[in-house]
């Protein structure tokens, strides 16, 4: 099953426990998208923690002044709160700018604006659903991130079961 909300724990105050971050790390592994809802506003250094705690954190490529933690890469619509533009030239997956792209990522959506909706697609279910012809033509297929690296474009995702 592709993605699971997650209700009855407040991150901002929650013990993150080796319990409690063994349970969200099975449960990415299994639904591979969680979402918390209904957090309130989660404090930089707390969502750094949990980061950190799920694995190594790698920061991205630019701080936005009005970022609450150097780890943090803040995204808005308004330059004077974030950085702007962020993902809106079409799909794209976070973290092929690097050598090895992300085992867990953290996001902390606080208010969004309406059309400002970030959607999440479960790439297995796509290949799964192409016509063998398809998949071993993108089994064969390689993409460069803009950057020094290249990856292919079907790979094991490094936290999948």
């Amino acid at each position: 099953v592709f993605g699971a909300e997650i209700r009855g724990i407040r991150l901002a105050t929650a013990p993150l426990t080796q319990e409690l971050v063994q349970q969200i790390k099975h449960d990415v592994a299994h639904h591979r998208l969680l979402i918390f809802k209904d957090q309130g506003q989660l404090e930089g250094a707390k969502q750094v923690e949990l980061s950190k705690k799920l694995g190594a954190v790698e920061s991205t490529f630019y701080q936005h002044p009005r970022s609450p933690n150097p780890d943090i890469f803040r995204v808005s619509n308004d330059p004077k709160e974030g950085c702007t533009n962020v993902g809106r030239t079409g799909w794209h997956l976070d973290g092929t700018f690097q050598a090895c792209p992300f085992k867990y990522q953290t996001m902390h959506f606080h208010s969004v604006i309406p059309g400002g909706d970030t959607l999440f697609v479960p790439l297995r279910e796509l290949y799964d659903r192409q016509e063998e012809e398809t998949r071993e033509r993108w089994n064969k297929l390689w993409f460069a991130t803009g950057r020094e690296f290249v990856h292919p474009l079907v790979y094991q995702h490094p936290g999948e079961l």
